[in-house]
């Protein structure tokens, strides 16, 4: 046997996702989270793209899984808040109420996720739960489902997934809270 070692040149991060010039979500909350975390949340370096790659592997057979299931979901296009805003939900889901859908892949542990019914997740959830707060209040909807592959034993990965239901007044604090942030995004020189 001969073995010799190759490279490919290819693209990890190539997607048919498409993503508008401009302002995105993901922007705005991920500079809100730089600010309060910046240990954790203000990247030196690249993020690695195959890990990313990763994460949209398990988005797609995850909503393969949805479907095959019988569970009417929908990957929308990307949508512009009245602020002209660009963001992109990874799923409606369609099946009782309609609801918001947020895949996550994570390096973290799931040793902490509640496992009854509660009123908050662990506080390393809070830039998701932030996420799909800004996007419950643009698309109107009170309700989410938040699916989590979470790897942090690559040998031993766990899946958890969670209802969340919103009230109004906490997706307007938190549309508030964050449009507050883009404000002083855009202030700066």
């Amino acid at each position: 046997m001969i073995v010799r070692p190759t490279t490919l040149e290819i693209d990890w991060l190539r997607s048919d996702l498409i993503r508008s010039h401009g302002v995105h979500a993901s922007d705005i909350y991920g500079d809100f989270y730089k600010h309060l975390n910046p240990k954790r949340y203000d990247y030196q370096d690249e993020p690695n793209p195959l890990l990313l790659a990763l994460g949209t592997a398990w988005e797609k057979h995850f909503e393969y899984l949805l479907l095959a299931n019988g569970i009417e979901v929908e990957r929308p296009d990307e949508f512009m808040s009245p602020e002209g805003i660009a963001y992109s939900p990874d799923l409606i889901i369609f099946n009782g109420i309609t609801r918001l859908g947020e895949i996550k892949y994570t390096s973290m542990s799931a040793k902490d996720m509640p496992e009854e019914e509660t009123n908050n997740l662990p506080e390393k959830l809070g830039k998701y739960l932030c996420q799909m707060m800004l996007y419950a209040y643009w698309l109107g909807v009170n309700d989410a489902w938040l699916a989590i592959l979470f790897n942090h034993e690559p040998w031993n990965p766990q899946f958890r997934m969670f209802d969340l239901h919103w009230e109004d007044i906490e997706l307007r604090e938190n549309h508030s809270m964050l449009m507050n942030h883009y404000k002083s995004m855009k202030d700066k020189p």
